[in-house]
């Protein structure tokens, strides 16, 4: 009895060593997969971020030899291409059998109109965007590729920008938004030399193919600026001039300045009862002779008039007077340019 005893233990613990050595191979062969869907590396980094992620015992000592055999057992078991850069570094270019991601066609759909939203035009973080989503269609199977490629039956109708903003400015503002104040040199519309500007960044926003940086303006060469929140276009600012001050912001910014807003629409716009509702807290009151009269709120009265005057003859801002008073000015200065 004791000599069976004897003989099994060991057995026992072969197979259980066996079987912790296999899982643990597979388990760094997946983790070398979701790796490189990160991006290129060398075999020094691959080795380090498996040991990171993992512990040191994750590869042997001979880690490179057992980093090559991962290699061709990729290749081998599940078709995956691996190549090497001329960098030295190796990138996963193709995921053979491990493309899982099988997405029904709903969402298959959807993937397709966020390629084509991406697909041009100067988003931010656009190209981080697309990078994304190659990443995600890298994983479809191939017959699923050909058919997003079908799905892209949807045209969409953006302005686009003729200038590029710089992506190291755009991290450098998203890196400070709500924590420091801001100097920098801006290209402004009212004068043909670069102003000195200095704000509390607030938010980054797209409107109309552009990019702006909302702020808090502290000074500024024209004093109607100081003291608001002003949309500065991003591709404006001179990006060597920009300076990042030391001390934090304070916690809670200045409050905005919210007018009450109200307009009235006609029979020609607003009939079918499907206005769009550009502004925050807007309400509707459909009249019998199919106008319309809404009251809202807006921040920004120079955006308000940017998007009333397209309803051109078919909108009357009836508040606040601040408001009436632009457009009369915008529309006095059309007509002496048209008159000519």
């Amino acid at each position: 009895m004791a000599t069976r005893c004897h003989v099994a233990t060991p057995r026992s613990r072969r197979g259980r060593g066996q079987k912790r050595s296999s899982a643990l191979t597979v388990q760094r062969r997946l983790w070398l997969i979701s790796r490189f869907v990160r991006g290129p590396a060398t075999p020094a980094e691959l080795i380090a971020d498996a040991r990171r992620t993992f512990d040191s015992s994750i590869y042997p000592p001979n880690a490179l030899v057992a980093l090559r055999h991962d290699f061709n057992a990729l290749r081998n078991e599940f078709l995956c291409t691996i190549e090497r850069q001329p960098d030295g570094r190796y990138a996963l270019t193709d995921f053979g059998r491990l493309t899982l991601l099988n997405l029904p066609d709903e969402e298959l759909e959807a993937l397709a109109f966020l390629t084509s939203l991406f697909s041009e035009g100067s988003w931010p973080n656009g190209l981080q965007v697309r990078s994304l989503l190659d990443h995600v269609i890298a994983l479809l199977p191939p017959e699923r590729r050909a058919n997003l490629r079908q799905q892209q039956n949807m045209d969409i109708e953006l302005p686009q920008s003729s200038a590029t903003v710089d992506p190291q400015l755009l991290s450098r503002l998203r890196r400070n938004l709500r924590r420091h104040a801001l100097r920098f040199l801006y290209r402004s519309t009212f004068s043909q030399e670069p102003e000195a500007h200095r704000v509390a960044p607030v938010r980054l926003l797209m409107r109309d193919g552009h990019t702006y940086l909302e702020a808090y303006c502290y000074s500024s060469p024209h004093q109607a600026t100081v003291g608001r929140y002003i949309p500065y276009r991003v591709d404006r600012i001179i990006p060597d001039s920009l300076h990042v001050e030391r001390r934090v912001l304070p916690p809670e910014l200045p409050p905005r300045k919210v007018w009450s807003l109200r307009y009235w629409l006609s029979p020609q716009v607003a009939r079918n009862r499907d206005v769009a509702l550009w502004f925050p807290n807007s309400a509707v009151t459909y009249h019998p002779d199919g106008s319309a009269e809404i009251v809202a709120q807006t921040s920004d009265l120079w955006q308000a008039e940017q998007i009333l005057l397209r309803y051109r003859e078919h909108c009357r801002v009836l508040e606040p007077d601040e408001l009436v008073a632009m457009i009369r000015q915008t529309i006095e200065r059309m007509r002496a340019v048209y008159a000519e």
